[in-house]
């Protein structure tokens, strides 16, 4: 028997499928136009279901392509790391107007995370705090949301509500908010553009998913359910100077960043460990994590992680997180995962003895 892990398309979420459509196996062959025990070889992962399968049934059941899509398929673990000298190798300098614009490098990223958060480098240099300074090169703006923290001088230049061009002269811990779609761009003050941002770039609400779903409507069904709203009047924009919002737990500090309404569940933060402690932290959150001190010594899921500046973690929900070590400074971004308060509360009701079924279940509904 071929390894069931491996392949693309899953056998148990075949067998879901046809449960859900209250089909019989020999229900669903008839369908399809397939031997029953052909099919059941499909089912049991004896026979690889592949693309042509696939078509064949979301044609004729109401199902995704998705619904088939293995979860084992791409081995997942609690957190990832990517090395500053790993960093540094992803360097690519992209010209704007024929010129040399900005230095990007990755930072860390995994296929289960929303971010896409870069290292970013500006190498256009400019004298005045002049939003329409003509050696600067605008982007037309991003479907990502963004949350962006300063080190050295760098300017941000926006689109304001009213698509008016503006300037913020922001230094080493300032931190900002852009929504999708503001056009912006970056230029520093600093003659050899010494300066970056860290710019992490996350899908929250707006989905691949939603993304597919608006593609299917009107544009006279989308102005009624979207646009008829009178929903209250939000900055796109959000600016946050480094004046010390602080909060702590226990011994570490918690300096609160860029903020805003849109996005009403992602926190921003900066977090500074003053003395050695064995509190740990989990929780529901995604999390990108950017180190700004020399060094951290950090436990995940018990295990010892030694870091060091510029060297960028991706935590899943619920991972263990502790930080023992006082001195460690830690730049953090949590966006919300799937796993609400009322998606585990459904969960919990669905019972502990139920979740191997929940998982793995290639039985049938009922018993012959």
């Amino acid at each position: 028997m071929m390894n069931i892990k491996k392949e693309i398309f899953s056998s148990i979420r075949l067998r879901q499928i046809i449960n859900d459509l209250k089909r019989r196996p020999e229900d669903a062959s008839k369908d399809l136009k397939i031997k029953y025990s052909v099919f059941n070889k499909y089912l049991s992962g004896k026979k690889r279901i592949n693309e042509q399968f696939v078509k064949k049934a979301v044609n004729i059941w109401p199902v995704n392509i998705s619904d088939f899509i293995n979860p084992y398929y791409q081995k997942t673990k609690p957190f990832k790391i990517m090395r500053a000298k790993d960093s540094i190798k992803t360097k690519r300098v992209m010209k704007r107007g024929g010129k040399d614009y900005y230095e990007y490098r990755d930072t860390v990223m995994d296929k289960d995370a929303p971010f896409r958060p870069e290292w970013i480098r500006e190498l256009v240099h400019v004298t005045k705090n002049n939003p329409n300074d003509k050696s600067l090169m605008w982007n037309r703006g991003h479907l990502l949301h963004q949350l962006t923290y300063f080190v050295g001088k760098v300017n941000f230049y926006y689109l304001d509500n009213n698509n008016k061009k503006r300037v913020a002269a922001m230094n080493t811990g300032d931190s900002m908010y852009i929504a999708p779609y503001v056009p912006h761009t970056f230029a520093s003050r600093e003659k050899k553009c010494e300066g970056y941002i860290i710019a992490i770039t996350f899908s929250d609400k707006i989905t691949t998913q939603i993304q597919n779903e608006v593609s299917t409507f009107k544009n006279q069904k989308i102005k009624q359910i979207i646009f008829k709203n009178k929903f209250k009047k939000i900055s796109k924009v959000t600016i946050k100077k480094n004046k010390k919002n602080v909060s702590y737990s226990g011994p570490i500090q918690i300096i609160k960043l860029a903020e805003n309404k849109i996005i009403p569940s992602t926190k921003f933060f900066e977090l500074n460990v003053r003395k050695n402690n064995s509190k740990n932290f989990t929780n529901n959150y995604h999390q990108y994590i950017y180190v700004l001190s020399n060094q951290a010594k950090l436990r995940i899921e018990n295990k010892k992680v030694n870091l060091k500046k510029g060297d960028t973690l991706y935590l899943k929900p619920f991972t263990n997180l502790r930080m023992p070590t006082k001195k460690t400074k830690l730049l953090i971004a949590q966006v919300e995962s799937i796993f609400k308060q009322d998606t585990i509360q459904q969960l919990f009701y669905i019972g502990q003895n139920n979740f191997k079924r929940l998982k793995n279940d290639n039985a049938q509904w009922f018993k012959q």
